[in-house]
């Protein structure tokens, strides 16, 4: 369970950067540029290359800039290094104002110093990274998300490109993407609700590129976001899945006591939350607990300890929690 609880820790400050977040003031009354018919279908694809170029350039570009973070009406102000080094990415993130935490990546390890000094070394998960664009595809996401192309705003002196994806219900976020028109850096982004208001706001107020070295970071395994559908080998089932949402990854985690870790992810194809199954129910999670716009519900069931968590609305992790129920089996127990 110990180390659930880190896991939910280090998903903050890496799911700051699952999205670049954006527009403070102004973006919601702007008039979108989709029209009907032909026209509609035309933004889209031009939505989707905007957002294959910022995809790339997050994976090709050096930068060092500074941000701010806006949540919960608390203002901080970070310093990112980013470098990518014969096709190797290396990311260095440290809060420079408020209590001193720092996030480091590098290959396939992230380490996460918390304000006490006690560091957290995880294996990254597929598909997460601090600029995580990949597979975002906006013809897949019409069901349940608005997807528009906004008027043009300057950010730390650049001019953007805006994207809009709102949701269509309360059981999703979307988000705000202004993507540098030069670069195709996001530049500044939102995490937006259903009323398209700003949950989380990340903004550069500086940054500056330079020449790399020509190399693209390659992708790590199939993005997340793209995944098939799957069904999971396993005693659980899952009924009455939020609307929109498919089960597209399920592994097990051996821990060091002997005992297992079911993981089950669930996608709309932007969205994400995934579902803990321990056998440990010591110190578990019962109802519901949030940082920032990350949420999550726990509950025992039959002797373990579910956990479902998520940059989602806690309405969705709590459907979600509520619809896990076990097939029983006359064989030894198992994860």
């Amino acid at each position: 369970m110990k180390q659930l609880v880190e896991r939910l820790y280090s998903r903050l400050w890496l799911g700051v950067f699952c999205c670049w977040m954006g527009c403070v003031q102004g973006v919601g009354a702007q008039e979108a540029q989709v029209a009907d018919g032909g026209d509609a279908s035309a933004t889209t694809q031009q939505i989707a290359v905007l957002l294959e170029k910022m995809a790339v350039a997050a994976r090709s570009l050096n930068y060092d800039g500074t941000l701010v973070y806006l949540h919960e009406d608390r203002l901080e102000t970070l310093g990112l290094q980013h470098r990518v080094e014969q096709g190797q990415v290396r990311e260095h993130l440290i809060s420079l104002s408020g209590p001193l935490r720092t996030v480091a990546r590098e290959r396939e390890r992230v380490m996460c110093v918390s304000p006490d000094g006690y560091p957290i070394s995880v294996v990254r998960e597929a598909g997460v990274r601090f600029l995580d664009a990949e597979g975002i595809d906006p013809h897949a996401l019409i069901d349940h998300y608005h997807v528009e192309l906004l008027d043009k705003v300057r950010v730390a002196g650049r001019d953007t490109e805006v994207v809009e994806i709102a949701p269509r219900d309360a059981l999703r976020y979307g988000y705000r993407f202004h993507i540098d028109r030069e670069t195709a850096l996001p530049l500044k982004s939102d995490l937006i609700d259903q009323d398209r208001q700003p949950l989380e706001q990340l903004m550069f107020t500086s940054i500056t590129v330079h020449e790399g070295d020509g190399f693209v970071a390659p992708t790590r395994d199939q993005p997340i976001r793209s995944a098939p559908a799957t069904a999971a080998e396993s005693h659980w089932r899952f009924e009455e899945v939020p609307a929109g949402f498919e089960l597209v990854m399920h592994h097990t985690m051996a821990q060091p006591n002997g005992s297992a870790i079911e993981h089950f992810m669930f996608t709309d194809r932007l969205s994400a939350y995934s579902i803990y199954v321990d056998q440990d129910i010591e110190n578990g999670l019962d109802g519901l607990a949030s940082i920032g716009a990350v949420h999550a519900a726990g509950r025992q069931l039959d002797g373990y300890q579910l956990i479902a968590v998520g940059e989602v609305p806690a309405a969705t992790v709590q459907a979600a929690i509520g619809g896990v129920h076990r097939i029983q089996s006359t064989t030894k127990k198992q994860p």
